[in-house]
């Protein structure tokens, strides 16, 4: 003959009132339901959060950030309101003033460089296709014509380029940002006897 013991918690006898709530098993069902459930909802808390990032980020449609090229065409068509680049002694000036200001501090420093160099004798006419970048740094693009000069000449003419302190750069207003600008700048090499 099997005997099997089953505890009954309702039937206990406990010895003092507080012990009643300490052993009582379905107490202890009940703190472990909580608990469960409290952890349920921190975890469910903490996927739904990632869940709605990740549907907002796959799921909406990228077309309206997009820009047709025509628009940034006609958003980066410079227009009266841009600031073309400058030096700091151009800077009070306005329009053709500030323009020819501008022609002067490059010629002057080009002059400056080229002072002492020896170039062969020339009548010509040519074209320098500058670029400012956006911190203001001068460089040479292309030299036209370039076949009537030899290459020490073309060095020399690249290097009184580089040799331009830093201009204050373009400023394209309907987006507030420095940028790049090229620009001809027509030179006769003259020779005084």
């Amino acid at each position: 003959m099997k005997i099997n013991l089953i505890a009954i918690p309702e039937k206990a006898i406990a010895i003092k009132p507080i012990d009643i709530r300490n052993t009582s098993i379905g107490q202890s069902y009940k703190k472990i339901v909580i608990l469960i459930v409290l952890n349920l909802i921190m975890n469910i808390k903490f996927y739904l959060v990632w869940l709605f990032l990740i549907t907002v980020v796959f799921s909406c449609d990228s077309n309206f950030l997009m820009l047709s090229d025509s628009d940034i065409e006609s958003a980066s068509v410079w227009n009266i309101n841009d600031q073309p680049p400058s030096f700091p002694d151009c800077e009070d000036l306005k329009n053709n003033e500030h323009l020819d200001c501008f022609k002067n501090v490059i010629e002057v420093e080009i002059n400056n460089f080229l002072v002492d160099k020896v170039f062969q004798i020339d009548s010509s006419e040519y074209t320098l296709a500058l670029k400012i970048d956006t911190i203001g740094k001068f460089t040479l693009d292309n030299i036209s014509p370039s076949d009537r000069l030899d290459k020490t000449s073309i060095i020399m003419i690249k290097n009184a380029i580089e040799n331009i302190p830093n201009a204050l750069p373009a400023i394209k207003t309907n987006v507030g940002e420095f940028v790049e600008v090229s620009f001809n700048l027509p030179f006769k090499l003259k020779y005084e006897q």
